[in-house]
């Protein structure tokens, strides 16, 4: 249920307003609530991320992006980054995986157990046990690490204002193509 109402478009500084009308999704429509500055500096964030910028491989990224948003119980979070999570690559036994966690986790690899071991870990605990840091640098670097690290805090913020808002979900999800590119 809807609980911070959507801001009406036309009291919305021009700029603003044309990203929400080029990008209608709840949650364009609901973050064009925050201040300009916020609303720029938020896009940029997660542009770095989804937009190619960052070098962290799109799999997972979006494995630590969904298990923030199961943790979570973040509906709209999961809706929209299941459809990003398969057209990234991730099939529907690995999106099952990424949800049940735990020993469920081997069908992502070494590489992504390693990362849904250190969400869980960063989720639950803020400072992840050092074997859990050490499991994911095995496979990480220290820059993929530290894009690692913020990627699942922006998204359990995401989430925690998705539910705090009341987001509806859209009819339909994001089409991912214009906003990212699929795993290579």
């Amino acid at each position: 249920m809807q609980r911070i109402p959507y801001p009406d478009p036309a009291t919305l500084p021009e700029a603003m307003r044309k990203v929400v009308e080029a990008n209608p999704a709840n949650v364009t429509r609901i973050l064009a609530g925050a201040s300009q500055p916020v609303f720029n500096g938020f896009a940029a964030l997660s542009s770095a991320f989804t937009g190619g910028g960052s070098p962290l491989p799109p799999k997972l990224r979006e494995i630590a992006i969904l298990r923030v948003g199961y943790l979570s119980n973040a509906a709209y979070e999961v809706f929209q980054h299941e459809a990003l999570a398969r057209y990234v690559g991730l099939n529907e036994e690995q999106i099952g995986a990424i949800k049940t966690g735990g020993a469920a986790a081997v069908a992502l690899g070494e590489a992504g157990a390693a990362v849904l071991a250190y969400t869980d870990d960063l989720v639950k605990n803020v400072r992840p046990g050092d074997e859990t840091l050490a499991g994911v640098r095995k496979h990480l670097d220290d820059v993929n690490v530290t894009d690692l690290t913020l990627v699942i805090g922006m998204y359990m913020m995401v989430s925690r204002f998705l539910e705090a808002t009341g987001i509806e979900i859209d009819d339909a999800p994001i089409d991912w193509k214009d906003v990212t590119k699929p795993e290579a």
